[in-house]
């Protein structure tokens, strides 16, 4: 689990950040303001793992908040100004975000931050898993890790949603995130249909867990919220085909 804060003078861009953030299990946000002072006494009371932190603000610019953290990698700058990325990287920050920020380029920034966190605290990171095996008869996923070829078994009702995350497969299940090195495609072979229905080039969603539509959305329960996943325009057409009886592929 990485902790999050969320230092911007724009409460838009708050709202936004905290949508992206409420999409992935393995992130909690701890706190969000829009006064930068606030947010650095924050920061030097409870450090946080990750900081999405504006560059234009007023009292406190960004590029001087981060002057004064002693952890430049758990920061993210936001910006809308595309020449503050130099500085970005010059101070030695994570990563930078051109604002509107978007969730696939929000998705990469934060396994970066996974990345990191690894690398400090190797434990308490989601492992990646390397290889896979077909599902079971059983109704059983295997998945096979780089940990001494011990393969973990993962029930397929305990999931609820997988996601494309760059080189990696997210698989979010009743117990947390399990990594797989494996391609979307490949994921998808494994996983019985109609149980599991791909809705998005970047989403797989268990129909046992859809407990609503919301416009464009499907809305998933896990044990812990509600999560809502987009409907790709070249999926909807089978989805409605698929809740409403008629999808039998």
């Amino acid at each position: 689990m990485l902790n999050c804060i969320i230092i911007d003078d724009e409460a838009h861009n708050i709202a936004l950040l905290t949508r992206h953030i409420q999409k992935l299990d393995y992130l909690q946000l701890d706190f969000a303001t829009t006064n930068p002072i606030e947010g650095l006494s924050y920061i030097h009371q409870h450090p946080p793992d990750l900081v999405f932190l504006d560059i234009q603000m007023d009292e406190l610019s960004g590029i001087e908040v981060a002057a004064k953290v002693k952890d430049k990698k758990t920061i993210v700058f936001t910006t809308a100004d595309k020449d503050y990325t130099l500085n970005a990287f010059e101070i030695g920050v994570l990563d930078y975000l051109l604002k509107p920020i978007s969730f696939d380029r929000f998705l990469n920034t934060v396994l970066k931050a996974v990345e990191h966190q690894k690398s400090k605290k190797p434990i308490e990171a989601p492992k990646p898993l390397e290889t896979k095996s077909l599902g079971s008869s059983s109704g059983d996923l295997f998945l096979k890790g780089d940990n001494k070829g011990r393969t973990t078994r993962l029930r397929l009702e305990d999931i609820y949603y997988a996601e494309a995350m760059g080189n990696y497969v997210g698989i979010h299940h009743k117990n947390g995130l399990l990594m797989a090195l494996m391609t979307f495609r490949e994921l998808e072979e494994c996983l019985p249909h109609p149980q599991f229905a791909r809705i998005h080039k970047s989403f797989i969603v268990a129909y046992a867990h859809i407990v609503a539509l919301d416009g464009t959305n499907v809305v998933v329960k896990t044990d812990k919220k509600e999560v809502e996943v987009s409907i790709g325009g070249n999926y909807r057409e089978s989805f409605q085909r698929l809740i409403h009886g008629n999808d039998t592929k």
